[in-house]
């Protein structure tokens, strides 16, 4: 019996010693052990915008010729990723510093609510302003006037009229465009009358401004080289008269007489013409054409912009 009671007591002892010794180690665990400390990032973030509008949140590592590299800022420790250059418009990076690429595609211009991101417009992008092509031709025989009864004098023009004129691409077989006309007509005639036994020699000078809008119609598709087309438009004309008038008595009086005099018009002015351009490049031309306008008959080059 009391062999027993010892067994008993030494096992108990044993067991009180294990688990004191446990309890110890444990506790100086806790005392060694140091609580994990968050990972201190950047709180800053560079902001990449794409010219579709997508907006990037991330940390910009390189920013290379061809290829932008940029970490997630919710992935701080995560992969490196690519975009390329010409897919972004713009970075504003965190230090306020903004850089711009590329101009925003035709859907819309992003950053509406980005402050301190201006975005550039690039007109030369818009399609009011693409392709456009400047026109310079030359005039012959007069379609314009504003000389009463020009049909009865005889009429020369001191020379050719002159045609300005940019276009640009509308849709895809019309262009718009914008055409300013120079002109100058001579008239003259002589007039004799027995009642008064006067002769009138007399000249007018005209010079001729006009300004139109046009639309231009190609007929056949740019794949050939010869294109015809339809110009049609609407416009102002002024005209400015000057006339003199020299009186010469037939009789024994030697007298002459010289009245001079002028006026001036406005109106409204149409262009209906029909032609044909010969490309000589892509960018270069030969047109004809002739119809209603200041002149009958235009014939000029265009140089086309890329």
């Amino acid at each position: 019996m009391k062999k027993r009671l010892k067994i008993t007591r030494f096992t108990f002892f044993i067991l009180l010693f294990v688990i004191s010794n446990t309890y110890g180690q444990a506790d100086t665990v806790k005392k060694f052990m140091t609580p994990p400390q968050p990972v201190q990032y950047n709180a800053g973030f560079d902001v990449i915008i794409k010219t579709n509008g997508e907006i990037v949140y991330g940390l910009v590592k390189e920013v290379g010729l061809y290829l932008i590299s940029y970490q997630r800022t919710d992935i701080p420790d995560g992969p490196i990723y690519t975009m390329l250059r010409t897919d972004v418009y713009a970075i504003s990076y965190r230090n306020q510093v903004k850089e711009y690429f590329n101009p925003p595609l035709d859907n819309g211009y992003p950053l509406i609510n980005e402050p301190g991101l201006t975005p550039k417009i690039d007109y030369k992008r818009n399609p009011l302003f693409e392709k456009g092509s400047f026109r310079l031709a030359v005039g012959f025989i007069r379609s314009f006037t504003k000389v009463d009864g020009a049909k009865n004098y005889s009429s020369s023009r001191s020379f050719p009229a002159v045609n300005i004129g940019y276009d640009v691409n509308f849709k895809s077989k019309v262009r718009l465009g914008l055409q300013v006309d120079f002109a100058s007509n001579k008239f003259s005639k002589q007039e004799y009358s027995t009642y008064d036994s006067t002769q009138n020699n007399i000249t007018l000078k005209e010079n001729i401004f006009a300004l139109y809008v046009y639309a231009k119609y190609s007929v056949t598709h740019d794949s050939s080289r010869l294109r015809p087309y339809i110009i049609a438009g609407l416009g102002i004309n002024t005209s400015h008269i000057r006339s003199e008038n020299i009186i010469s008595f037939t009789n024994s009086n030697s007298q002459v007489l010289l009245v001079k005099s002028g006026a001036s018009s406005v109106g409204l002015g149409v262009i209906a013409r029909v032609g044909a351009a010969y490309y000589l490049s892509d960018l270069l031309q030969l047109f004809l054409d002739a119809g209603v306008g200041t002149s009958v008959i235009n014939f000029g080059l265009a140089v086309s912009l890329k």
